[in-house]
């Protein structure tokens, strides 16, 4: 078993794998939020319908690019745990315990404002997990922080 976090990038145009996307959005991750059977490699197919967020009925989402539920990996990032001669994490370490991998997808956002409000909606509740990363200033940012009401 792996520990995954997963990025999930908004681009206005997603290039092919031989080429870059290109007008960089923001980007919704989550961080060691998902236990898989292997780290998948580039270009190999990541089932976005495991990061549904909420009840099944409720889902909607991101806009897929031609691969069904699949999104290709366009990078890992991998975050390995330091050992001391013992083996053991030494008490500096201040993140996780567990090694750990971020897979990257990239993908476009629904140009549709009632879908994409539908779309970021599930993953900008507060007890997702989910961290948005976005431009400040723009109307994605004012959105995101909408999305995920007041701060206690």
């Amino acid at each position: 078993m792996a520990i995954l976090g997963v990025r999930i990038e908004f681009y206005d145009k997603v290039g092919t794998m031989d080429e870059p996307s290109e007008g960089y959005l923001g980007a919704i991750y989550r961080d060691h939020g998902f236990r898989a059977a292997a780290v998948p490699g580039v270009g190999e197919l990541f089932s976005l319908t495991s990061l549904r967020v909420g009840p099944r009925e409720g889902h909607v989402g991101v806009e897929f690019t031609g691969f069904g539920p699949f999104l290709p990996v366009r990078f890992v990032e991998h975050y390995p745990t330091p050992i001391d001669d013992d083996g053991e994490t030494p008490a500096w370490w201040d993140s996780s315990g567990e090694p750990s991998a971020n897979v990257v997808v990239h993908t476009r956002l629904h140009g549709d404002e009632v879908l994409l409000r539908k779309s970021l909606q599930r993953f900008a509740q507060a007890d997702s997990g989910w961290v948005g990363s976005f431009s400040y200033g723009t109307d994605l940012y004012s959105l995101w922080n909408e999305l995920q009401g007041p701060v206690a």
